[in-house]
C-alpha cells in the first residue's frame, strides 16, 4: 500500500516517523477521516474546512503553500487502485522539545493513507445497531475545544472499551453537566412525535461532516428539526434513533439499554433519511 508522508509517496513498510514526533509522543496533532466513493473524495471542501479550522485551533502551522490535499488524495487512490475506501490525514506539529513547550516545531509531520469502510453485518445495517448509556463521560469544550479532531483519543477509547464490555454496538457519551452527547465516533439522532432531534454543538460535541449534511437534508425535505440539550430520560420514549458517521453515514439504532426501538420499519424517518443521503452520495 502506498502511503504519502511529508512531501513523497512511500510504501507502507517505509513511512516511519520519529520517535520524537510530538504527535507520538503527547497526542500533539489533529486528523481528519474522509470517505471516497466510486474514486471521489466526498464532501472535500467541508472536511478541509474542518481539519483548517482545527489546526487553528490548536495553534498548528500548516505548510506554506499548503499541500496540494485534492490532487494528493486523487493519487492516493490512483496508486491504491482503489474505488471505495476511507482516506486519513494526520497532521502532527513534528519533532520538537520533549516537553510542553510546542514553540521549537519547525516542520509539521503529514500523513495520508487508506484503509477499508467499516464492516457491517446486513442485520446491522437493517435491523439496527445496539447502544448503551456510558458512565465514561465526554471532556468539556474548555477542557479541549470539541470541535478540534484532535490525536488525544484517549477519552473515546476509554469510552469504547465500556461499551465493548457492556456487548454493545457502541455508546452514549454524555457531558459533564450529564446532557446527551454523542458516541465514540459518531453523532446521534433520535426521532419523537415526527420530530427529529439532536444534542446542540453547545453539549460539546464534534460538528460532524455527515451530521451537517443530515441536518441540511431534512430541513430540505420539510422535517421538523431540533437541536437542544437532552437529559438521556429523552430517549426512554423516542420512536426512533440512528447514527451519523462519515464511514458508515446513517446507521439505524435497533435497541438502547435492551428497549427496542421501531428505527427499521418502512417509511420510519431513519429510512426516509437513509435514502436522502445516500441520493445525495449518488449525485456527488
Amino acid at each position: 500500500m502506498w502511503v504519502y508522508l511529508n512531501n513523497q509517496f512511500v510504501e507502507d513498510h517505509q513511512a516511519h516517523i520519529s520517535v520524537f514526533d510530538r504527535g507520538f509522543l503527547f497526542g500533539d496533532g489533529i486528523f481528519e477521516t474522509l470517505r471516497v466513493h466510486n474514486t471521489y473524495p466526498l464532501f472535500l471542501d467541508r472536511h478541509l474546512q474542518r481539519l483548517r479550522q482545527s489546526c487553528e485551533s490548536i495553534r498548528l502551522s500548516l505548510p506554506t503553500p499548503e499541500p496540494p490535499w485534492e490532487a494528493l488524495l486523487r493519487e492516493l487512490v490512483d496508486r491504491n487502485h482503489l474505488e471505495h475506501t476511507m482516506i486519513r490525514i494526520t497532521i502532527t506539529r513534528g519533532v520538537g522539545s520533549l516537553g510542553p513547550d510546542p514553540s521549537g516545531c519547525e516542520n509539521p509531520t503529514i500523513v495520508i493513507f487508506s484503509r477499508p469502510l467499516p464492516q457491517l453485518t446486513k442485520d446491522q445495517r437493517d435491523q439496527g445497531v445496539s447502544l448503551t448509556i456510558l458512565t465514561t463521560r465526554r471532556q468539556p469544550s474548555c477542557a479541549l475545544p470539541s470541535h478540534v479532531k484532535s490525536l488525544n483519543y484517549l477519552n473515546n477509547i476509554l469510552a469504547k472499551q465500556e461499551a465493548n464490555e457492556a456487548h454493545t454496538f457502541d455508546g452514549l457519551l454524555l457531558n459533564t453537566d450529564g446532557h446527551l452527547a454523542e458516541c465514540t465516533t459518531s453523532n446521534m439522532f433520535f426521532v419523537k412525535d415526527e420530530r427529529l432531534h439532536t444534542p446542540s454543538l453547545q453539549c460539546g460535541i464534534l460538528p460532524g461532516i455527515t451530521r451537517g449534511i443530515v441536518l441540511e437534508l431534512a430541513r430540505e425535505g420539510g422535517i421538523d428539526v431540533q437541536e437542544g440539550t437532552y437529559q438521556p430520560e429523552a430517549l426512554l420514549d423516542a420512536d426512533e434513533c440512528f447514527l451519523t458517521n462519515t464511514g458508515f453515514g446513517v446507521l439505524p439504532v435497533g435497541t438502547i439499554e435492551t428497549r427496542p426501538l421501531t428505527s427499521t420499519r418502512s417509511g420510519s424517518m431513519t429510512k426516509t433519511i437513509q435514502h436522502m443521503y445516500e441520493n445525495r452520495i449518488a449525485s456527488s
